[in-house]
């Protein structure tokens, strides 16, 4: 709960404004940047080629993993977060590729990847709903659009699809995978990847997770890696310490809209894994 702050006071509102300020500048930019996401028809049937070269790119280097005991949960919680986005004009897909680095990126057209470390590392659901509901983010508002909008398509998938020409042969597997991960072709802003991690706690909530996932899977990856961060292609990464108090603030703020989610970690078990491996599945237009 946010402290009972006065505004009998001047400088006590004026102080409360200091902590909020943030806060409510990223949550206007959000509102403004979803209100118009969604690009012409021409453009959408572009990204969904894009997206779509660069699952063939992964594919051709053995880098998806078609079979797995998390993909039963990943798409359990992967179609809440999807319904929780509301209406949209992508087809989502979640799929698993090799890579011991716990990461995640979402591509064009509305395929969002994750990698076995990743799954590997959550410590429960709403972690994992979080980390979805970042990438989800980032496609609801536009970001990727609007990346793609400001580069030349043609030079970014021929700069990915180089990445892959060394990478023959299984054993080299996890580091097309590992290169896809880190490769910088979207390269998010700052100001987009605080509004995707405020957004993102907010998919996850109206899905029915723990908003303080994100908090969680952020202090989980600071006490492992350091304060290098999730998503390291990012353009001007924010630090890992910064995106925690930037979420606990944001989630704090709204006491009516997330004040019945305990902010303490109780399920540390891992995600649920089926006995037998699950199949990869993929939903199209």
């Amino acid at each position: 709960m946010m402290p009972r702050d006065t505004l009998a006071s001047p400088d006590l509102g004026r102080s409360r404004w200091s902590r909020l300020a943030p806060v409510c500048a990223v949550a206007m930019w959000v509102a403004a940047v979803a209100a118009a996401s969604a690009p012409a028809p021409a453009d959408q049937a572009q990204e969904r080629q894009d997206g779509q070269q660069i699952f063939s790119a992964l594919q051709s280097q053995g880098a998806i993993v078609t079979q797995s005991p998390y993909y039963a949960v990943l798409r359990e919680v992967g179609e809440k977060i999807e319904q929780a986005a509301g209406p949209h004009w992508f087809v989502m897909n979640f799929i698993i590729i090799h890579g011991n680095q716990p990461n995640a990126f979402s591509a064009p057209g509305g395929n969002v990847y994750v990698t076995e470390g990743l799954l590997r590392t959550v410590d429960n659901k709403d972690e994992l709903a979080n980390v979805l509901g970042h990438e989800t983010a980032h496609l609801i508002l536009g970001h990727i659009t609007e990346r793609l909008m400001q580069s030349q398509r043609v030079t970014v998938l021929q700069r990915l699809n180089r990445l892959f020409v060394h990478n023959t042969g299984s054993q080299n597997t996890i580091v097309a995978a590992n290169a896809a991960i880190n490769y910088s072709f979207l390269n998010f802003t700052r100001q987009q990847e605080y509004a995707a991690d405020q957004e993102g706690a907010s998919l996850a909530a109206k899905a029915g997770f723990n908003p303080w996932g994100t908090v969680w899977f952020f202090r989980n990856l600071a006490s492992t890696y350091g304060d290098a961060g999730f998503e390291q292609y990012v353009q001007q990464h924010p630090s890992t310490n910064d995106r925690i108090a930037r979420v606990s603030a944001a989630i704090r703020a709204q006491p009516a809209r997330y004040g019945r989610w305990p902010q303490a970690l109780r399920v540390t078990t891992g995600l649920p894994r089926t006995s037998a491996a699950d199949t990869l599945t993929l939903n199209h237009p």
